[in-house]
Formats: structure tokens, C-alpha cells, sequence
């Protein structure tokens, strides 16, 4: 796997389940983009009907239409080992390296559900930010 290969930090347990989201991207060569949008598409096809896949999102970057980003969520890392494990990924890490130009790149998130309730430091002063009428993030 050597064009997209995760190094894989170590899993935070202490408070729960942790869920993996995996985003990354891969700059595909202009003459091949509707291929490779195809082999990613087909590749994110098999990927949701796997256990533990709760999504598996492809996307055209608006502002760099050569480079495809995949968005995954996993239900853990025994989940995406599993993943990675598969036939159809073999299949599309062979098919993939002729149409990409560039590098690939991929980061990996682990989100940990905390089953206590958040602590909120009340000192802090945040500014409130009004991103439309009625709308305010704080």
C-alpha cells in the first residue's frame, strides 16, 4: 500500500467507544479523472456494504478539480484493519498508481465518545460569532 498507507496513532479508550474517520486525497492526472472517479466510486460502493462502515464519502475538491477526496467513518480500527484487509481494496490499490500525478495524501481521526458530561471551563471568555440573522455561534 505504499501510495496511501495510514500510520496509525495509538487509540484513545479511556472514555468510551472510539469511531475512526479516515479523509484522504488523491491528485488524479486531468485525462484520467473521470477513471478514476469511477474506480473510487466503485471502490466506496463495496466499502459502505462492509461491517462497521457507518459512511464512505467521495468527493471533487471545488477549488483543485484534479484532486478526489474520500471521506470514511469506521465504527473502530478493528473495523478499518478489516477495510483495509479487502480484496476490493487490493484490487483498486493496483488499478489506482497509473492515475495518480502528485501525492496522495491521508490523515486519521479518532473520535472518542466520552460517556461522562463535558466539562466547560466557564472562565473562558469566547466571542460570539453571527454567521446569519438568528444564527450565532458561541
Amino acid at each position: 500500500m505504499g501510495w496511501g498507507v495510514l500510520e496509525y496513532a495509538p487509540s484513545i479508550r479511556r472514555y468510551g467507544s472510539t469511531m475512526i474517520i479516515v479523509k484522504g486525497s488523491i491528485p488524479v492526472k486531468t485525462s484520467y479523472q473521470e477513471e478514476a472517479l469511477k474506480l473510487i466510486q466503485g471502490l466506496a460502493a463495496q466499502s459502505r456494504g462492509e461491517q462497521g462502515c457507518i459512511a464512505y464519502e467521495v468527493y471533487i475538491l471545488a477549488d483543485a478539480p484534479e484532486t478526489i477526496v474520500i471521506w470514511q467513518q469506521w465504527s473502530g480500527l478493528t473495523a478499518l484493519e478489516t477495510h483495509f484487509a479487502s480484496e476490493h481494496v487490493d484490487a483498486f490499490l493496483d488499478a489506482i498508481p497509473d492515475l495518480i500525478e502528485g501525492e496522495v495524501t491521508s490523515a486519521r481521526f479518532d473520535v472518542v465518545s466520552h460517556d461522562e458530561d463535558l466539562l466547560i471551563d466557564e472562565s473562558l471568555d469566547y466571542p460570539s460569532v453571527q454567521l446569519a440573522e438568528n444564527t450565532i455561534l458561541h
